[in-house]
């Protein structure tokens, strides 16, 4: 099996457990910044000893890779502190997918400034976005309607507790 192949299914695993962990984290009623810290915390742990065991060496950088790995840095902890208190407020399998489905903007953005090209396939899942974006918030609002429609009705069989 060749390195990428390898590298793309640890990157499928890594991201997949993190929509797990993060749901484990919201029903164990956990502060979403205390999870942010943490996760970041033991990322740098976590990168630091695999720097200095596995490559044998200490962690240095170059200013250019600094340079964008702290502005890299603050887009991932603002996303992962957003997310983390947005499923507060939904569903994590929606908050999820619109994570996953937000990879078309990187998409947009290398062809459109790297001149990477545009394939009839990534033509379609482009374009499957809006539409499956569109289908998530119809789902959501049909969700709230059902929920709302059988509030009354579990108050007055005595389901509820007021």
């Amino acid at each position: 099996m060749k390195s990428g192949y390898l590298y793309t299914l640890l990157g499928l695993l890594s991201f997949s457990s993190l929509g797990v962990l993060h749901k484990v984290a919201d029903v164990k009623q956990c502060r979403p910044a205390a999870v942010n810290a943490l996760i970041y915390g033991w990322s740098l742990l976590f990168s630091v000893l695999t720097v200095m065991l596995i490559k044998d060496s200490t962690p240095s950088a170059p200013a250019s890779v600094i340079s964008i790995a702290v502005p890299f840095g603050v887009a991932a902890s603002i996303a992962i502190l957003a997310f983390q208190a947005g499923i507060r407020h939904g569903d994590i399998a929606t908050s999820w997918l619109a994570i996953n489905l937000s990879a078309g903007i990187p998409t947009i953005a290398s062809i459109l400034i790297y001149n990477e090209p545009l394939s009839f396939q990534k033509t379609i899942a482009l374009l499957l976005i809006p539409v499956s974006m569109t289908l998530l918030f119809i789902d959501k609002r049909h969700a709230d309607r059902r929920r709302e429609q059988s509030e009354p009705n579990a108050v007055a069989s005595g389901r509820v507790r007021r």
